[in-house]
């Protein structure tokens, strides 16, 4: 049977909410939340008209897996970035001056519809130059590349982004500076009268929210069009060049319904929610996240992103492009926009802007958010995987640092620990026994290991939860030529290492058929009372009962640090009492070792 309330709370907890489209019907069939738990067809009956999400959503295989604690860490770093007041707001027009300059609003939406929203996230702001990227799309899915690209280079100008400067061939630079995004607003419909342009537009907007259309601020069109003499000189150098559609024929009354355009455009409005989840249709290729529809041509988002990521934050975009490393595009409204293709879209709004243009708030959030996550299009290429992947379970990506290579030192596998060390492994991490591949490589007997790993510069005398050292598991082992080397290594033997208890070898599990690192992931997350992500291991088909290689089960991790719920959740998914580890002890007799008697009671064989 299935509890309503917890099937609630595991959508919620995976960043899906009761407003979703696509779930409307499953939230329905859940009322009332303390009815009577639902059986087999029931459930099946009532997730049916959300495919697989739901499936997807319990097992943790939506593309952010652990959608809680993510959120958790974004609401950190909004905390962390809110006190940036640095930075002064656009008050080059009264609308812009006008607002508040303490708004901070965050939002993100997954590829799978997975949604956060933090601060004032709910509040219209003027999306100004982020308009830019979004122009270039609508008009490429109306004319095609060749056709967009005759009029518009691709280019970064390498000056600022209102310069009176096209290319040698008289073409803007790209879509994302100003005079780019006249020539895009020339090219959409351009046989078509201004207001009907314009209301393309909206309605292309509308597919890219999923279904919200952007407000239109007319004072601030009015505003644009006050100011905007530079955009109009840009506008007559480019028609003095040939520059536009027609050429020649290019007519002022054609200039003056494309510059109408482009600032109707800049002064449509929306909140961070709605940008979000237009950057996130990006992300997924042009398909809306929450609709399913294909909003853009897959091509037409790949050029988008590549102009976005070369050109998208003014004379900051070189350094963007290196320090954070994703596609955005910022406006001088205050918003930023990050696009990670497969992954999120993320919109940032604050309106202090810095002397290029960018929010400063923006700027600070997405570097401290790369910081913690490997997002940046290259990080690919590091061995060290020092920033957390969000698309993999942390317990997971905890077990990825030292699986791989505690294993191939208990197995003795050197060709893998030569590998992992040029790649940038810490051959010194240990997992959570503190054991290391040292420990291991020592207690199963692999002396070329063991060089090999002295050679590296490990820490020789490194100590694991039983305060020992790798001479004692030698020692213990009978290994008297892995002694010698560890001793001449200056190696020493701890006092009260892991006493050794009458060892059954059919009594120790084992992992066969089992990936390795989801052996690792299942002790981590034992040891961390991590009960979602047991559920999650469970869910995706692994035992509760295989064992690392000292032997050890995610009973004897709950048993030795206390956790009684967690254990009891171990046994009753198939986790076997009697199991020994390496020195022979069962989970009892871990409990009992580390004061927790009335456990050890419980889980006496």
């Amino acid at each position: 049977s299935v509890s309503r309330k917890v099937l609630i709370q595991t959508l919620k907890s995976a960043g899906l909410h009761r407003d979703d489209e696509r779930l409307k019907a499953v939230f329905a069939a859940m009322e009332p939340t303390d009815g009577p738990p639902l059986d087999f067809d029931q459930f099946a009956d009532a997730v049916s008209s959300a495919g697989s999400l739901v499936e997807r959503a319990v097992r943790g295989n939506l593309v952010v897996p652990e959608f809680a604690e993510f959120e958790s860490a974004m609401q950190a770093l909004y905390t962390e970035v809110s006190p940036n007041r640095e930075g002064k707001q656009a008050d080059y027009i009264p609308p812009l001056a006008e607002v508040d300059p303490e708004g901070f609003g965050v939002a993100l939406v997954t590829v799978d519809g997975q949604r956060l929203s933090l601060g004032d996230a709910g509040l219209d702001f003027s999306i100004q130059s982020t308009c830019k990227p979004f122009n270039y799309c609508f008009a490429l899915e109306e004319l095609g590349e060749e056709t967009v690209h005759r009029h518009i280079g691709r280019e970064p100008s390498g000056r600022g982004f209102n310069a009176y400067v096209l290319q040698a061939d008289n073409r803007p630079h790209n879509p994302m500076i100003n005079a780019g995004a006249i020539m895009c607003a020339s090219l959409i419909q351009r046989k078509m009268p201004t207001f009907k342009r314009f209301r393309h537009v909206v309605d292309c907007w509308r597919a890219l929210t999923g279904g919200s259309a952007p407000r239109f601020d007319a004072y601030m069109a009015m505003e644009e069009d006050r100011t905007g003499d530079r955009n109009r000189a840009l506008a007559y150098m480019m028609k003095n060049e040939g520059a536009f559609p027609g050429g020649e024929d290019f007519e002022d009354s054609d200039l003056r319904s494309a510059l109408e355009l482009y600032f109707k455009t800049c002064s449509l409005e929306l909140n961070t929610n709605e940008m979000a989840m237009a950057a996130a249709t990006l992300a997924n290729g042009g398909i809306n996240p929450a609709t399913g529809e294909r909003a853009l041509k897959r091509d037409t988002v790949r050029s988008c992103l590549s102009l976005m990521y070369s050109c998208g934050m003014y004379d900051f975009s070189g350094e963007f492009a290196f320090s954070i490393g994703v596609p955005a595009k910022s406006g001088v409204g205050g918003a930023v926009i990050l696009v990670v293709p497969g992954l999120f879209g993320l919109c940032i709004w604050s309106p202090r802007l810095d002397a290029v243009g960018n929010s400063v708030r923006g700027v600070d959030f997405a570097t401290r958010l790369v910081r913690k996550y490997a997002l940046h299009v290259f990080d690919g290429l590091k061995g060290s995987r020092d920033r957390i992947d969000p698309r993999v379970p942390y317990t997971r990506w905890r077990a990825s640092q030292t699986a791989e290579a505690l294993w191939a030192a208990s197995t003795g596998d050197l060709g893998t620990l030569r590998r992992l060390h040029v790649a940038g492994f810490n051959l010194n991490q240990g997992d959570y026994d503190r054991r290391t591949a040292l420990h291991l490589a020592a207690a199963d007997g692999h002396a070329d290991v063991v060089e090999f790993l002295l050679k590296t510069g490990v820490d020789s005398n490194a100590l694991d939860r039983w305060n020992g050292t790798a001479l004692n598991d030698a020692i213990l082992g009978g290994h008297t030529g892995i002694e010698a080397i560890l001793r001449a290594a200056g190696c020493v033997v701890s006092d009260n290492p892991h006493p050794r208890g009458d060892v059954d070898p059919s009594a120790i599990a084992g992992s066969t058929g089992v990936d390795p690192v989801d052996v690792v992931a299942l002790l981590w997350a034992a040891a961390d009372a991590d009960k979602p992500g047991l559920h999650r291991l469970l869910a995706n088909g692994v035992p509760m009962d295989v064992a690392d290689y000292d032997g050890r089960t995610a009973l004897h991790l709950a048993a030795a640090e206390g956790h009684t719920d967690v254990a009891e959740y171990l046994v009753a998914h198939g986790a076997v009492l009697s199991t020994q580890d390496r020195w022979g002890s069962t989970a009892s007799e871990e409990a009992r070792r580390n004061g927790h008697n009335a456990l050890a009671k419980k889980l006496a064989p």
